[in-house]
């Protein structure tokens, strides 16, 4: 009896390995280049076994989304049974858990995003990941009605415009989880969803003291938006390699420097900053001119954007799109063109609300030349 026991358990550690194999794959490679060889080499097994455990390479990812999405389940439910029966506990249960790093570390949200992006096309991805994305919803807008009632009434609040705030203020950490890699910051984002709860719900909450960057309404530091200048490079070679790191480019400063530095002299880009009051540059965007033979006109490519971790939902993004619109109208240009990740989707939401619409009569075909 004891032998069997001791026979199964060395197949679940291969099957869980194979699994957590399968994340790392898909968070260094995407889907793209994703094979079974490859999952089987990090999880240190032949290529030949993981059909022993799994009969298709789809039946090993649907797997690993299942786990994925479970384990998430699993932590949220844990810390809102643990909160007691106070809605306002629960609410601050379920943000806090949604950054715990079991359930948030880097590998496992590239994993998600990357399941969510193919979505569209899979029915069985999108069962999954609709089924977590509305549950957690559901359970957040309850959460958030009967914190409101329990307001009183003479309170005057949308439970639902709160719901929605705060997943996307989750969204938000996810995106910054997944480009800031083990770096983020998870003391700091909690932090902030404290301070958001005890803003949208100040008698349910009480503010959290020693906020980092926390400024009373009297004393907010707005920011400004300008034409980048030579005297930028230093911040501005920063914040445009974080960009690349973002896109899963390593780390070169000197290069990103180089390449700034000569689209300044040449001026062959058009480069506007987000600037604070104390002169640290917040974020950037990046224009190319280009011409459209069918219109006869010039039109911009918007390449760049990106807005430091610290300065995220404070409206810096969308000034700059802003910035870029009124000057592409000022050149007489007949619009702006631009790009985004399939799994970038708080940019997409952005740009569409901005008034972008996504291609649909042409395909975009490249060839690298290199």
């Amino acid at each position: 009896m004891n032998q069997a026991k001791d026979g199964v358990k060395p197949q679940q550690e291969r099957r869980r390995a194979l699994i957590d194999a399968t994340m790392t794959s898909i968070a260094e490679r995407g889907f793209s280049n994703l094979t079974l060889a490859h999952i089987a080499g990090i999880a240190g097994l032949s290529a030949g076994i993981v059909n022993f455990y799994f009969s298709t390479k789809e039946a090993l990812l649907l797997e690993t989304l299942k786990t994925v999405a479970e384990e998430f389940e699993l932590t949220v439910n844990a810390a809102v049974d643990a909160a007691g029966s106070e809605p306002a506990a629960q609410l601050q249960a379920v943000l806090l858990a949604s950054l715990e790093p079991v359930i948030t570390e880097p590998r496992k949200v590239a994993v998600w995003y990357a399941f969510s992006a193919e979505a569209g096309a899979r029915q069985d991805y999108q069962a999954i990941c609709g089924q977590r994305d509305q549950t957690y919803y559901a359970r957040i807008q309850l959460l958030c009605d009967a914190i409101v009632r329990k307001g009183g009434p003479g309170v005057r609040v949308s439970s639902s415009a709160i719901a929605h705030a705060v997943s996307g203020l989750i969204e938000e950490f996810w995106q910054s989880i997944l480009f800031a890699g083990a770096s983020f910051d998870r003391v700091a984002a909690r932090g902030q969803c404290l301070a958001f709860l005890a803003s949208v719900f100040p008698w349910a909450y009480d503010f959290p003291e020693h906020l980092p960057g926390a400024v009373s309404a009297e004393g907010a530091a707005g920011h400004s938006l300008r034409a980048a200048v030579s005297a930028d490079l230093p911040q501005l070679t920063r914040l445009f390699d974080l960009y690349r790191q973002f896109y899963r480019n390593p780390p070169d400063a000197s290069a990103a420097r180089n390449f700034l530095s000569e689209r300044l002299e040449s001026g062959d880009s058009v480069i506007f900053v987000a600037e604070d009051a104390d002169g640290r540059l917040l974020g950037f965007t990046q224009l190319y001119p280009a011409i459209c033979s069918v219109a006869m006109r010039r039109y911009w490519i918007l390449y760049d954007l990106y807005i430091d971790s610290s300065a995220r939902r404070a409206g810096v993004g969308r000034a700059l799109m802003e910035r870029a619109r009124s000057f592409a109208a000022d050149t007489g240009a007949a619009r702006i063109d631009l790009e985004t990740a399939v799994d970038n989707l708080p940019a997409q939401r952005l740009y569409k609300e901005l008034g972008y619409v996504r291609e649909q009569h042409f395909l975009k075909f490249s060839l690298d030349v290199s």
